[in-house]
This record gives C-alpha cells, structure tokens and sequence, in this order.
C-alpha cells in the first residue's frame, strides 16, 4: 500500500491551504482517502493509491480548490444584522455568548430534525455529532476552541436524514460548512447551516498537551468549559471539572491554552489566509460574541451575562429567525459595529513570527517551558510589583554608585 498525501490543491498554492473539512474523504467512492493528523495534529487528507480509481470528485467538491462564481444580482452579505440573547436565563448563562445555537437546535429537533454540532467525547476529543434529542443538546452548547473531526460517516448520515426529507442543522466553522454543502453538491430545503465568525482553530495535538500537564500536576480532567462566564461574560475563562468534582476556573490572561489561542501562536496554517473571513458567509446565519455592542448600542448590553451577534444571510435564515423570534430579546444592529468587534469577519487573524517554532517545540518541550516560552501564562500582580521593585532598586543603586 502507498500512502502520500493527496495532491490536487490550486497548484500555485501547497497543502498548507486545506482546512480539513474532510469532504473530499466522504466522497470518495473507493474509499481511498482518509483524514490523517500530520506533525502538528492537524488533520489532512492522505490518498492510498492502490484504492484511488482517478475518479476526480475529491478535487471537484474540495471548497478551497474551486473557483466559485457568485450569480449576478446574488447577496453578497447579511440581509440583517441583529443583536439578541436567549430569554431563557438558565440557557444563557450556560452559553458562550447569548444562548441563540439552542434556541435553533430545539426549534429544529421540535420539528423532528437531527442536530449537528461539535461535542467533546468520553477521551475529551471533539468530534461533530449529529443528535435527535433535546436531552443530548448540552454536549453541543458552548464554545470548542480546537478543530474538531467530521468523519465521513457523519457525511453520509446527513444526507441520509435529508433525502429522508427530515430537517438537519448543521453548525461549525465557515470552512466546514462549505465542506458539507460541496460534499452534497446540490441544495436540499431541509438543510440549515450556522457558521460562526472563526479566530481560527488550534491543534486537537496542543489541547492534548495541555490536559495531560494539567492532569500532571493535579486531579484528572473529566470536562472543559473554554467560555466559563461565571466571572462575566467578557471576562471569561478556562474552567476545568475534575474527577473528584472539584472545578479549577483561570481567566483567559492565565490560562495557557486560551493564551495561545488568542495570540494566535497555535492556529492551523490555512486560518492565516482564510478564504471564509468575509462577508459572503457561508451558513444561512452567522452567529458570534458581538463585541464592543455597547459602544454604540448601550441598552443591548446592561447586564454582561452575553449577547449574541446573528447575521442573516439567507431567506431560509430568515425564516428560521422568525420561528424562534418569541424565545428571544432581539435587537436591530449595523454590520459595522459587528465588524468593529469582530474584525475575522472581513479578514483573517495575522500570523505571529512565534507560529514558525510552536509546534515544532511542543514535540520535544515540557509544556512548563512552552508556557514560558510563548508566555502563555500572566505573571500575577504580585510577580509584576516584585519585578518593578527590583528595577527601581537597581535604577537607585546605579544613581548611588554612578
């Protein structure tokens, strides 16, 4: 057997440009192809050759080696723009931002519709899921700030469930959602996608060093909650639940996985020249945090429990908007305000020169040393006034000797 890593991106662009969504995997007839972690963790698709029949279909469904024209006339951004939260309060505090994927998800599952969503597993490994029930939405609620795997299975039920003439709503990043459209290669009417405004995604590889030193160094991990919002909503934090029920929360200053996050040290190579950080969405809605929603429209956020940014880019989001209106607070919003703090909508996170090192040091680092390194750990104000004191003492001797 001979494995190579499937060739057939734009050919002046290299590998690097895949996203992993996994479709060309699904489609593949021959069974040929599957997603496999390379050095980093991130998955891509590897071809084995005995099996490929040369049939073509993973080149012409893969969403970023397609040149897609956009009809004269067609919509090339929101319809609306709002800000809204879930009246629900107990759904609300439990989410990310203001609890809207639920109120879809239930609507959906009401009608007799299966769920897709990004869940952790028993191994704390995030896997998209497809759910039938209300009782299995909690796994899908919250914030996952890793790529998540979509196995060709999953693909094939999703379009098992719609050519059944059931409803299916799908969330996930922009990349993923244009994989699935491109692996069903025509619409359904039963198909609702939410995408969310991406930062990019980290490597399943870096939150696995991340657990594995924390488990190192204290109880055993059995849950995250990457937007933990016990603290506020926009002071948000890591909490960690242990499996002797106990619960560790750092904020996302001090938590080493949310720093490198955010400071985009850990991100997948093609999220810096992300095709999909436009306004030319690719879900029906886009949902995300609307920061800074307060600078210009103060009453939307008075309590700091979380509001959500919803652009409705299709009629279908349209609709689906108004059979969930009556759960919501909703408010009229401006594009530009969205993009005032949501700046991945028009462009892609930049690439810090500490990405060329990152996951070439996490193999051969202890993680305390990445955390030093790439400083994914604020000094506490203690350390800060310490360090202060010493360069004032210092600045003083030099005056008495010098």
């Amino acid at each position: 057997m001979t494995s190579t890593p499937i060739q057939f991106t734009i050919p002046s662009e290299s590998v690097e440009a895949c996203t992993g969504c996994g479709a060309c995997a699904a489609i593949c007839p021959e069974n040929s192809l599957s997603m496999e972690p390379n050095a980093e963790g991130f998955f891509y698709p590897i071809m084995d050759e005995s099996l490929c029949n040369q049939c073509g279909l993973c080149a012409q469904i893969c969403p970023v080696g397609i040149k897609k024209k956009t009809p004269e006339g067609a919509n090339i951004g929101p319809l609306v723009v709002y800000a809204a939260w879930n009246l629900d309060e107990t759904i609300r505090c439990l989410s990310s931002s203001g609890g809207l994927f639920t109120a879809l998800a239930e609507h959906i599952l009401a009608q007799g519709g299966s769920v897709v969503g990004a869940a952790f597993d028993d191994e704390l490994v995030v896997r998209h899921i497809i759910i039938e029930t209300k009782e299995e939405l909690a796994g899908l609620r919250g914030s996952k700030y890793v790529q998540s795997e979509l196995s060709p299975n999953l693909f094939s039920k999703i379009k098992n469930c719609l050519q059944q003439g059931k409803s299916v709503l799908f969330s996930g990043t922009p990349c993923q959602v244009a994989g699935i459209r491109q692996y069903l290669r025509k619409p359904y009417k039963g198909l609702l996608c939410c995408d969310i405004i991406c930062h990019g995604v980290p490597s399943p590889l870096f939150l696995q060093h991340y657990i594995q030193y924390n488990n190192d160094n204290g109880d055993e991990i059995k849950g995250l909650s990457f937007r933990d919002k016990s603290k506020g909503w926009k002071a948000f934090g890591m909490r960690q639940d242990l499996k002797s029920s106990k619960s560790i929360y750092k904020d996302l200053h001090s938590d080493p996985y949310l720093r490198g996050f955010l400071q985009n040290c850990s991100l997948r190579e093609s999220c810096y020249a992300c095709r999909f950080a436009n306004i030319k969405r690719e879900g029906d809605i886009t949902l995300a945090d609307f920061w800074c929603v307060d600078k210009k429209y103060p009453e939307y956020d008075k309590d700091d429990k979380g509001t959500s940014l919803i652009l409705v880019n299709t009629e279908k989001g349209k609709d689906l908007i108004e059979a969930v209106w009556s759960t919501l607070f909703i408010g009229a919003a401006d594009l530009d305000t969205a993009i005032v703090g949501n700046a991945c909508l028009v462009r892609p996170c930049l690439r810090p020169a500490e990405r060329d090192t990152f996951y070439e040091d996490l193999k051969s680092f202890h993680f305390s040393k990445m955390i030093l390194k790439y400083r994914l750990h604020r000094p506490s104000r203690l350390k800060v006034f310490a360090r202060r004191g010493k360069r004032l003492i210092k600045m003083g001797l030099g005056k008495i000797f010098f």
